[in-house]
C-alpha cells in the first residue's frame, strides 16, 4: 500500500511539475522551440519564438545590414563617385540632392536590420526579411528599365544586377524557411488546388 501511495504522489508531483514549467513557458519542445506560455499568452507578449534557426541566416543578417550602412554611408558622403561607378555616367549636380536622400532611407533601413539581428522572433525576422525582398526587387526592376531605356549597361550595372538577384534569392530562401514553405508545401498546395477546379468542374 505505501508503495503505491508513494507512486501515485510521485506522478502526481510529476504531472504538477509539467503543468508549471507548460503554464510559464519554461524548457524546449522536442523540436527545440519554446512552448508557449499561457501567461504570455494573456499579457500579450510575442509568443513565436524560435530557438533552431535555419542555418546561415544570422551571418546574412549581418552581411544585409553591413551591406546597407555602406551604401548609404557612400550615398549621403560620395553621392557623385557612386552614382558614375554603377551608371558608368557622369552625375549632375542637380542629381546630389536625391542620391543624398536615397542615402538617409537607406539608413534607416539599415537601423532595422541591425536592430533585428538579435531578435529570436519568429514575425520581425520575417518581417526585415520581406521588407529587403520587396525593396530588393523594386530597385531591380527601376535599375533594370532606366539602364534598359538609356542603353547605359555597363560591367559595374549588371554586377550590381546580379548581386541584387542573389541577395533577392537568398532572402526568399530563408523567408520561405521561416514561414514553413518548402517544394513539397507548394505541390500539396497545388493540387489541393487543382484538385477543387476538377471538382467544381464536375459538379457544374
Amino acid at each position: 500500500m505505501s508503495d503505491s501511495n508513494g507512486k501515485k504522489q510521485s506522478s502526481g508531483d510529476l504531472q504538477s511539475r509539467l503543468k508549471t514549467r507548460k503554464l510559464l513557458g519554461v524548457g524546449e519542445n522536442e523540436d527545440g522551440s519554446v512552448p508557449l506560455s499561457k501567461i504570455s499568452q494573456i499579457l500579450g507578449h510575442d509568443d513565436h519564438y524560435l530557438i533552431n534557426l535555419p542555418a546561415g541566416l544570422r551571418l546574412w543578417q549581418v552581411t544585409t545590414a553591413v551591406a546597407f550602412t555602406a551604401i548609404a554611408s557612400l550615398a549621403m558622403c560620395f553621392p557623385v563617385g557612386l552614382f558614375e561607378t554603377v551608371f558608368a555616367s557622369s552625375c549632375g549636380q542637380e542629381s546630389v540632392l536625391p542620391i543624398r536622400l536615397f542615402g538617409g532611407a537607406i539608413t534607416c533601413l539599415a537601423l532595422l536590420y541591425w536592430s533585428a539581428i538579435k531578435s529570436v522572433s519568429r514575425h520581425i525576422i520575417r518581417w526585415t526579411l520581406l521588407t529587403e525582398i520587396l525593396y530588393l526587387t523594386i530597385q531591380t526592376l527601376v535599375m533594370f528599365l532606366s539602364l534598359l531605356g538609356n542603353g547605359a549597361f555597363s560591367f559595374s550595372s549588371i554586377l550590381v544586377l546580379a548581386l541584387f538577384v542573389m541577395s533577392i534569392t537568398i532572402s526568399i530562401h530563408f523567408y520561405a524557411t521561416l514561414s514553413g514553405i518548402s517544394s513539397r508545401w507548394l505541390w500539396a498546395t497545388y493540387q489541393a488546388i487543382t484538385s477543387d477546379l476538377t471538382g467544381s468542374d464536375k459538379t457544374d
